[in-house]
């Protein structure tokens, strides 16, 4: 019997310091990459938005205007995906990219889409040839592809994060309301 208590003991004790120490995102600032070990790779993120422009533009799209408010909802979640070690469109808390947009941005979208990319191992200092490597896995996925090649979409913001060992990339779209 004491066995049982001691396991049913130590099991609420676990339960509550994961209840305790679960914030809503909202909740939460941005993980801060450094104090993590990681950093934000700026070129990275411009390459990928040049990149992105050159595909759409062969395709005969316009090209995409870059929006600081999307690219920090899009480093948020990268950070946040590379903090807490997951992969998905949906936070752990259920926030969509819809959502996390909504909450961030100051003028309201009527159209939102996001493409997402995870890399570990892999030489980033030719960003270049990353951006490259990254925007032809998202044309090969008819999903990925479907948001980059989207004519609706007028707005952009890319947000990679990365800890040396492991890169997050999140793409955001995003058109405007007039």
């Amino acid at each position: 019997m004491n066995r049982i208590l001691q396991n049913l003991l130590a099991l609420g004790a676990c339960l509550a310091l994961v209840f305790f120490s679960v914030q809503p995102l909202s909740a939460r600032r941005v993980p801060d990459l450094r104090s993590a070990g990681g950093a934000y790779l700026y070129d990275l993120e411009r390459a990928i938005y040049l990149f992105t422009n050159a595909v759409r533009q062969r395709y005969g799209l316009p090209a995409l205007t870059w929006d600081n408010s999307l690219r920090d909802v899009a480093r948020a979640h990268s950070a946040d995906m590379l903090v807490r070690h997951y992969f998905s469109h949906v936070s752990p808390e259920g926030r969509s990219p819809q959502e996390r947009v909504l909450a961030a941005c100051r003028t309201p979208l009527s159209l939102t889409g996001e493409n997402l990319w995870m890399g570990a191992g892999r030489q980033t200092a030719d960003t270049k040839q990353l951006a490259r490597i990254i925007v032809d896995s998202w044309m090969s996925s008819p999903g990925h592809r479907q948001n980059l090649l989207h004519p609706d979409f007028t707005d952009i913001g890319v947000g990679v994060a990365s800890n040396g060992r492991e890169v997050q990339v999140t793409q955001m779209f995003g058109r405007h309301r007039q």
